[in-house]
């Protein structure tokens, strides 16, 4: 257990340096135009909007940590003295470290995402059908959008092998986001793009830092170095 809250502290800090960053540019636009449609029918009080929007897509969050939580409990990715645990916290943390540089952009073949065409598709009609169930069905959507920083907290969740930690570190790192993008849904624009762009690097940086913990915690498993502890938190 304490191994997983050094991974959920960087997920949580991680969630709230991409979002002034990567989360700003990707779906700020849309958290934007989710602010323009409901002040029309709220009277310029946008906020509940917001609020509701941003629950469904942490629950979404929540759902997917849950699911890849439990994948990790069940090939025992959450034991330190399972051969089979050090193999798979080996490739999670590989994994870790290729999508964060692809989300820093360091990978020659560009970024491991995909258009989500279907689901751009869907959020339209989502935004367009507008009360309590459209900006709910728009919220949860977003949460299943291809994103390079999702994918990674992703894989991060999966490696405390347990669907609570799981689904426990995926709403965290969600709530960390919320910040920057209620600031951009209420129509306010704080950071320049120079700022937000450093902020995203360093997201990434973060993310990869989770990768190469992974990494060290599976070699460890085979006791080719020691497990490093700080008090009662296990680092690998």
């Amino acid at each position: 257990m304490n191994e997983n809250l050094s991974i959920i502290t960087t997920l949580i800090v991680t969630g709230f340096l991409g979002s002034l960053g990567h989360c700003l540019g990707m779906c700020g636009p849309l958290v934007m135009m989710v602010g323009v449609q409901s002040a029309r029918s709220s009277r310029g009080n946008t906020l509940p909007v917001h609020l509701l929007y941003h629950s469904a897509r942490i629950g979404m969050y929540g759902v997917l940590g849950g699911i890849v939580g439990a994948v990790g409990s069940l090939i025992g990715v959450g034991s330190h003295f399972n051969d089979v645990a050090g193999v798979i916290s080996l490739l999670l943390g590989a994994g870790v470290i290729l999508f964060s540089l692809s989300y820093l952009g360091w990978l020659p073949f560009g970024r491991l995402e995909n258009t989500g065409s279907w689901l751009t598709r869907r959020m339209g009609q989502a935004l367009r059908q507008g009360g309590v169930r459209g900006v709910m069905f728009l919220g949860a959507l977003n949460g299943l959008l291809p994103c390079g920083l999702v994918y990674s907290a992703l894989l991060s969740a999966a490696a405390t092998g347990s669907v609570i930690w799981g689904t426990v570190a995926m709403l965290l790192f969600g709530t960390a986001t919320i910040p920057a993008l209620l600031v951009a849904g209420m129509g306010a624009h704080l950071l320049s793009i120079r700022l937000r762009q450093s902020l995203l690097r360093l997201a990434g940086v973060m993310i990869l830092l989770i990768g190469v913990q992974l990494v060290l915690r599976g070699m460890a498993a085979f006791n080719l170095l020691p497990h490093l502890r700080v008090g009662e938190i296990v680092i690998w």
